[in-house]
């Protein structure tokens, strides 16, 4: 037995934190989603698989883009012409309210209803396989939903899809759980979605996250894919990851003391980025480290990643999104603070309950307020405050 298990598609999601991109990246951007997931149902098809599993978030919305469904049922169809199978449940994100507004899928596509249920089918080879799960009605669900699933039963193989997250019944958003909670039921492998990163809470019965099938912010970085599973030859499930993401976001460091110009600096950084990237297209977070003070202020200026962005061309594997530019021995030796106390000092003062309580309660213009609660607005905010403290230490500011 094969099959693909593939959470947090977001199909047509935006990318978060670029700005400034030449038309050949926002090309790229715009469909990646989308040719992410062609490169799973090309592999499905491939493979020959049972069936695909995907385990909720299959849009970021519930308020779907028509042509967005449509392209999804194309990819249905093209399962269904070789007679694979699919079963899906929608998440927190795309969670459905009501079934008959949706629009009609292929017979090869089983949706999950909003309370825990189980479907049976039968492999290539004859092996019986029992699928539960479940399909969230709103967006929050506050309830432990694998208590409601069944135990184990007579079919070969039993396995559960659940979209949620770690914690206690009552305390979590998103149908919180427990990994003994899970091992109760007795079940062969556990299709978890939810958390964008791969994560295997246990190898065997396995229990894990197959991740988001494409990154899209820089906290997503590396290869994302999606999960291969098949028997071994002790007859546990064993997940294999496949990269399918065409854009994947990574980091890299240079180091930089010559006196040039900035179209020498320019050149010397793309020969460097094509050397150590592979991949079809990798975002950079380039960071420059340099014992020349004159170089700090030429580097950080706005001129050289305008420099660097107008370079960039469509034959590139990468784009340098963002530069950081840090002296390679600190001038200014700060205070050592404890890495535990410095996090929770820095999450209360980088935060929606902070604003408020210096000034943001009283601010009167919605569009302000607005902007400043949202979840995005703190995170810029976090990363500003981050590298002005970066370019303390390496003496771009004096603290004097």
């Amino acid at each position: 037995m094969k099959f693909i298990h593939a959470g947090d598609l977001h199909l047509g999601n935006a990318f978060v934190g670029l700005s400034d991109v030449p038309d050949w990246v926002l090309s790229q951007l715009q469909v990646a989603t989308l040719t992410a997931f062609q490169n799973l149902i090309n592999c499905a098809i491939q493979k020959r698989v049972d069936f695909v599993l995907l385990p909720g978030d299959i849009y970021n919305t519930h308020q779907v883009n028509p042509q967005i469904q449509l392209f999804f049922i194309e990819q249905m169809n093209r399962l269904n012409d070789v007679g694979i199978q699919v079963v899906l449940s929608y998440g927190n994100h795309d969670y459905i309210t009501d079934f008959a507004t949706q629009m009609s899928l292929p017979e090869n596509v089983t949706v999950l209803s909003h309370e825990v249920q189980t479907l049976h089918m039968v492999t290539q080879q004859g092996e019986t396989v029992a699928i539960s799960g479940f399909s969230y009605a709103k967006q929050h669900i506050h309830s432990a939903m694998v208590t409601n699933f069944p135990s184990e039963g007579q079919d070969k193989y039993h396995i559960g899809m659940y979209h949620g997250e770690l914690g206690q019944d009552g305390q979590g958003d998103y149908a919180p759980f427990s990994i003994s909670e899970m091992n109760e039921k007795h079940y062969d492998y556990w299709a978890l979605g939810h958390i964008h990163i791969r994560k295997t809470l246990q190898s065997h019965p396995f229990i894990g996250y197959s991740g988001s099938l494409q990154g899209l912010n820089r906290k997503e970085n590396g290869e994302k894919g999606f999960y291969l599973v098949s028997e071994n030859s002790q007859g546990w499930l064993v997940p294999e990851f496949i990269a399918a993401a065409p854009i994947v976001w990574g980091e890299q460091t240079v180091t930089m003391n010559e006196d040039l110009t900035l179209t020498d600096f320019v050149m010397q950084i793309r020969e460097q980025m094509t050397k150590v990237v592979n991949t079809d297209l990798t975002l950079i977070n380039l960071t420059i480290k340099t014992e020349n003070w004159q170089l700090i202020q030429l580097l950080s200026s706005p001129q050289f990643q305008h420099q660097m962005n107008v370079a960039s061309r469509r034959e590139d594997q990468y784009f340098v999104y963002q530069i950081h530019v840090e002296m390679a021995r600190a001038q200014n030796e700060m205070p050592v603070i404890a890495d535990e106390y410095w996090e929770n000092t820095f999450n209360q003062l980088i935060s929606l309950d902070s604003l408020q309580k210096n000034g943001l309660n009283i601010v009167q213009n919605l569009a302000v307020f607005d902007y400043f609660s949202r979840p995005q607005t703190m995170d810029d905010m976090g990363e500003q405050v981050q590298e002005i403290i970066r370019q303390i230490q390496g003496g771009l500011y004096r603290v004097d």
